[in-house]
């Protein structure tokens, strides 16, 4: 009797092995006909036959990646999602499901889903271009800056033809204060795509950063040429004429921007501003109005605006658009300075008291804060605390003009550098250090410096110390 269980158990056994080896043969030519459809277009019969592969066999990895990429076409991105991490599931190898879900997580704005399977598709698949490329947006997003521009280098690497990667690259390399370099690359993304509006405005931003205005204003001029209705080069334009103090060009610039874009907040803002430094306060209080009521999130509307009441003679108005610029951003320590400010002027000492407090506490650097709070100390008799208030301002007054003298010796110092006087160089770059020791800017380029004299021990000193101090910006090596 046990002989004939063990017979009947054994093929139970081997018809559920032939089963599914059945199951599996159906589920992958339903996959191939999934294919077929898919390469046509055909994405409901795509979609319907890869249903039918994972339904047959659920460990089929590709036919899930295959159905979360059609339900992606389809505009269905959490089916999508689903079917990607099915896929990593059943597959953890599988390359094209790390990547899919990386890359779909990165466009539905999960930047910091997006990061795990984007680092391991990356390790799967070293050479993919585009896998690098999402996975060092992904740390940008989340702010590993440097770790970023490393993985968009190596995406340009492994394939410098396009010209998504050559942009983002470019901006990163903006965002690190290389602008030399952003440029370098920008120009390159611009000639892969010359009808990219986006490579030319990053292109635009980065000449201004780098210090070439005139290049600056010359891109965005042709860009709005080119493109009447990209407001957001338009505003730059208006931006950097203003910034370079052709106010008259900035305001006619933003003047015809706010009557193509009436609802563009910001654009209202920079007209105002520009407005106000030429002493238009009428023009400058209605176009700062129109922004603040505009945008209930743009704190430098409101603050602008109660500027220029102050200014006007209307301390009361002022001091509740600086309370307005407060709602937006309570940690906007200028806005609390100024508020302080009109209300001591208007009699309401306790509420100024309270508010350049505020200050300090936001901005314990703030000279001005420390003064104006050890006035109003000294009014009402508190000579100790005054005392200990107008000594920290006369401190930070003095920091801040040390901090001035130490950037203008490295500017000195690069001159003696392009004079070939290296000794009088790394005098004015150790004078720097001494009036600031943060200066990470005097650090690199005593670095550079004491390199160039074969001085590499105390040189790597200084670099290490540049690279410390400005985590953010990328110091070559000087030797």
């Amino acid at each position: 009797m046990a002989r004939h269980v063990a017979i009947a158990t054994l093929v139970l056994a081997l018809a559920g092995r032939v089963s599914a080896q059945s199951a599996s043969d159906d589920a992958r030519r339903q996959y191939a006909l999934g294919a077929q459809h898919e390469s046509r277009r055909e994405l409901e019969q795509a979609a319907s036959a890869y249903e039918e592969a994972v339904r047959l066999d659920p460990r089929l990895a590709v036919a899930h990646d295959r159905l979360g990429f059609v339900y992606g076409l389809q505009g269905r991105t959490a089916d999508a999602l689903a079917e990607f991490q099915r896929a990593r599931d059943a597959d953890p190898s599988l390359f094209d499901a790390h990547y899919h879900l990386g890359a779909t997580l990165w466009w539905t704005g999960e930047s910091a889903g997006a990061v795990e399977p984007l680092q391991t598709a990356v390790r799967l698949r070293p050479d993919h271009a585009e896998a690098r490329y999402y996975y060092g947006l992904s740390l940008k997003k989340r702010g590993d800056l440097l770790a970023a521009i490393a993985e968009l280098e190596e995406s340009v690497r492994l394939n410098a033809s396009i010209p998504a990667s050559m942009l983002q690259l470019g901006i990163a390399l903006a965002d690190a204060g290389d602008s030399a370099g952003a440029i370098e690359k920008l120009r390159r993304a611009v000639a892969l795509d010359p009808a990219s509006r986006d490579a030319r405005n990053s292109l635009g931003l980065a000449l201004l950063q780098h210090g070439d205005g005139d290049a600056a204003v010359d891109t965005f001029r042709a860009l709005v040429k080119a493109n009447p209705d990209f407001h957001v080069a338009r505003l730059n334009l208006g931006t950097t004429l203003m910034q370079r103090g052709d106010l008259a060009g900035a305001v006619e610039v933003l003047r015809e921007l706010v009557i193509r874009d009436p609802s563009n907040a910001e654009a209202h803002y920079n007209l105002g501003v520009a407005l106000k430094q030429q002493d238009d306060f009428q023009g400058a209080e209605a176009a700062l109005r129109t922004a603040t009521a505009l945008s209930g999130t743009l704190p430098d509307a409101p603050f602008t605006l109660g500027v220029v009441l102050w200014q006007t003679g209307r301390a009361r108005d002022a001091a509740e658009a600086f309370r307005q610029a407060i709602a937006r951003r309570p940690s906007y320590d200028e806005a609390h300075y100024m508020l302080g400010t009109v209300l001591r002027q208007i009699g309401d000492a306790d509420s100024a008291l309270a508010e350049f407090r505020e200050t300090i506490r936001l901005r314990p650097t703030s000279a001005e804060a420390h003064l104006s709070l050890g006035q109003l100390l000294q009014q009402r008799g508190d000579r100790a605390g005054a005392t200990a208030a107008f000594d920290e301002a006369h401190r930070l007054n003095q920091q801040k003009a040390d901090v001035q003298a130490s950037t203008f010796a490295v500017g000195v110092g690069r001159a003696r550098v392009k004079a070939g006087d290296m000794p009088a160089a790394i005098e004015q770059f150790t004078r720097a250090l001494e009036l600031a020791p943060d200066n990470f800017e005097a650090h690199y380029e005593l670095a550079k410096a004491l390199t160039s004299l074969g001085r590499r021990d105390e040189a790597a000193t200084h670099l290490t110390a540049a690279r410390r101090l400005a985590p953010h910006v990328r110091f070559a090596d000087p030797w």
